[in-house]
């Protein structure tokens, strides 16, 4: 979600408003404004014509989004943008742009960025006065092709997948030249800086949801394969991701998860801050009830093929339109001797349960349209949805309250100021969640039944009756699930167990593991916390299905 300030609050609030945009081309001293703006940083010239385009969208099933692009239209006023042309020895080719909007009178200061790109056309209007310029955003690099010597030498890469990621997109063959991600050679990658790749937020992302070894990939590259393909079904798609644009024209990744308290911050869509009727569609077309992954890829095939059917959907709604198919070349039961079979088939159940538990009852779509005040809201936002005009078809009423969806495509009208925003049904419950999946930390093990952890990790799984949990050890390898706890003691953080197997190490992780709900199916479930992170007892407990 983007931030927003005061003035551009207030000038939304006004009965009148008149949308303002800048345009912004780098290393320039002169913008391009249809209205001019207070306290500007450069000199502005009111040369915009029109902006058009920059509809951005994301398939989370199949962990992709489009690239987006607009026009911007700049009237060439006495040869002004054609001599501009000239001073540059490409012409202004690549050349990086960023778009700000608000309203008529806010200062430059309070404007959104709205986007950033790069110039990747140019063209005369039909009546040779204006120039067109299209600019693309970041994704449009990852149309190179990634492992350009690789049909002569073979490329394995192994560890982390987000690492993988992050050394694909950044490496420039001369190791640590574009910081600690960048050790490939220049031809296996794409050699792009931090000015568009956020690798924070990436970092951030592995570290909440991928941790250490927890989503351990070997992957060998045979052949030359264009970048956003390879990273979107060898990385992306398998781990429940799919890509993001913000508004700095930044590449960065987001999974497929719950809201969380206190680290998403979200927009409200209502009857108060939209526009006209909201679209409402059944979405039947998105039905997936059957699904295949293949994994164990041996350099020809992949050994192993997992087939799976969610038999109430194909009973009720019959099958889908076709069968997802999500092939991994990364994922291995074995890697060099070393079984990561347990690892694998968590992984593999997730990700089945993330695409039938949102896709076998087809997600509902809806369109709202609001002002700018809600592009503040990005792709792949969950947001809440309240409105006296949508149907409840659960409830047989009319009207739905604090809907929880994922904005799945943005669309901006230029001219009236307006955005329209695309949005699925998540099938999270309206709750915002503060702990999804508590960890503990082993701090001394003392056998396969008895480890101790600090009395503030035994606190939070004091109040469970039994409470099942899985092991992993300082490399976030599975060492043990269904593993259940008999006693903890909250005082002195010793806990036993049924038998792990082995005795764990200082260092090993502890967190919950299925919890059976009463159905066929067992699924991965969270708790909230109060505010000083304690659980509650299992009756006052949320329970929160983890994709």
């Amino acid at each position: 979600m983007l931030a927003t300030n005061t003035n551009f609050d207030a000038k939304h609030d006004l009965a009148y408003r008149s949308p303002l945009y800048l345009v912004h081309f780098d290393e320039e001293t002169t913008d391009y404004v249809n209205h001019e703006p207070g306290s500007a940083d450069n000199t502005c010239k009111r040369y915009l014509q029109s902006i058009s385009g920059l509809s951005r969208s994301i398939t989370p099933e199949s962990g992709s989004s489009s690239i987006g692009g607009m026009t911007v239209t700049l009237l060439d006023y006495d040869n002004e943008i054609t001599a501009l042309l000239a001073t540059d020895t490409y012409n202004f080719h690549r050349r990086k742009v960023t778009i700000k909007a608000g309203y008529k009178g806010n200062d430059e200061a309070d404007l959104l960025k709205i986007c950033t790109g790069w110039i990747t056309g140019m063209s005369l209007s039909g009546d040779g006065l204006s120039y067109k310029f299209s600019i693309t955003d970041p994704q449009k690099w990852m149309q190179r092709k990634i492992f350009r010597t690789s049909d002569v030498t073979p490329v394995t890469l192994q560890g982390n997948p987000i690492n993988i990621l992050l050394a694909v997109l950044m490496s420039t063959g001369t190791p640590g030249t574009n910081g600690t991600h960048d050790y490939l050679a220049e031809v296996n990658s794409l050699g792009l800086s931090s000015d568009f790749i956020n690798v924070t937020e990436i970092e951030a992302v592995r570290d909440a949801w991928f941790p250490g070894n927890s989503h351990y990939m070997k992957i060998t590259v045979s052949e030359r394969i264009v970048a956003k393909e390879w990273i979107e079904t060898e990385i992306l798609q398998p781990l429940n991701c799919y890509p993001a644009i913000d508004g700095q024209g930044k590449y960065s990744i987001k999974p497929c998860k719950p809201p969380l308290a206190g680290y998403t911050r979200v927009q409200s869509f209502t009857d108060d801050n939209t526009i006209s009727l909201p679209s409402w569609d059944a979405n039947l077309s998105a039905l997936v009830n059957d699904l295949e992954i293949h994994y164990d890829h041996d350099g020809d095939d992949y050994l192993t093929q997992e087939i799976y059917a969610d038999t109430t959907s194909i009973n009720n709604r019959g099958p889908g339109n076709k069968t997802l198919t999500i092939k991994s070349k990364g994922l291995h039961t074995t890697i060099s001797g070393i079984s990561l079979n347990t690892f694998t088939a968590d992984v593999i159940a997730r990700r089945k349960a993330s695409i039938f538990n949102r896709f076998a009852a087809p997600p509902l779509k809806i369109g709202i349209t609001s002002f700018f005040d809600h592009w503040l809201t990005e792709v792949g936002d969950i947001v809440p949805v309240t409105s006296s005009y949508l149907p409840d078809i659960e409830a047989g009423t009319r009207g739905l309250s604090a809907a929880r969806m994922e904005v799945s495509n943005i669309t901006p009208n230029w001219d009236k100021g307006t955005v329209k925003t695309t949005l699925l049904n998540t099938g999270y419950a309206k709750n915002i969640y503060a702990t999804v999946s508590p960890s503990m930390t082993v701090t001394v093990g003392t056998s396969g039944t008895q480890f101790t952890v600090s009395a503030a990790d035994a606190a939070k799984y004091a109040n469970f009756t039994n409470p099942e949990v899985k092991m992993y050890d300082a490399g976030m390898r599975a060492q043990g699930s269904h593993v259940t706890l008999l006693t903890v003691n909250a005082t002195t953080g010793v806990i036993t167990c049924d038998d792990i197997g082995s005795t764990p190490a200082a260092g090993w992780k502890v967190t919950f593991a299925d919890y059976d709900d009463g159905t066929d199916e067992q699924k991965n479930y969270g708790y909230i916390s109060d505010s000083g992170g304690k659980l509650g007892t299992d009756d006052d407990a949320e329970h929160l299905v983890i994709p």
